[in-house]
């Protein structure tokens, strides 16, 4: 009788060990196929919006008095996804030779605006929002002016600063 206590108490110690070892195992798996997993869909949340200089011209390009498109291209990370996208800035070089580059998009409805050189004022197409040559509002819904960009010149090439929602 004590042979048998004795044997029956040994089965269940060797199938305690094996149910413990087959769930160590099964958590092992559970954790070597998650972690990558959730790097992979978590890693848009940590993510930092990217400021970076953009090279939208030269300086001859860009005539002094006078507002002037500068279109550029630059590579957008949003989410998984990274693509080259076009975009521009209406820049103005000062007499003093400083570089002013504001945002076209209204900051009503983000309508892009236009430069009206008869009307020295930026327009609005959608809703009728006008900004002076300073970006201030004129007139309209607008609830700020527009969006100024940091300029830098390298080598007689004209840089912006942007971030991903500018």
């Amino acid at each position: 009788m004590e042979k048998e206590n004795l044997r029956l108490n040994q089965d269940l110690e060797r199938r305690t060990f094996l149910k413990v070892l087959i769930m160590a195992l099964n958590a092992l798996i559970t954790v070597a196929l998650a972690v990558p997993g959730l790097g992979y869909i978590l890693t848009p949340l940590f993510r930092k919006d990217e400021q970076t200089w953009v090279k939208v011209g030269r300086v001859e390009d860009s005539p002094q008095g006078s507002f002037t498109k500068a279109v550029f291209r630059y590579i957008s990370a949003s989410g998984y996804v990274r693509e080259e996208k076009s975009a521009f800035v209406w820049m103005r070089q000062e007499e003093d030779g400083q570089l002013t580059a504001f945002s076209p998009k209204c900051t009503h409805m983000g309508c892009n605006v236009s430069w009206s050189g008869r009307n020295d004022r930026f327009e609005c197409p959608c809703h009728g929002g006008m900004y002076d040559e300073r970006g201030n509002v004129i007139d309209g819904p607008p609830p700020r002016p527009l969006q100024r960009f940091e300029t830098k010149v390298e080598n007689d090439s004209i840089f912006v600063k942007r971030t991903e929602d500018g």
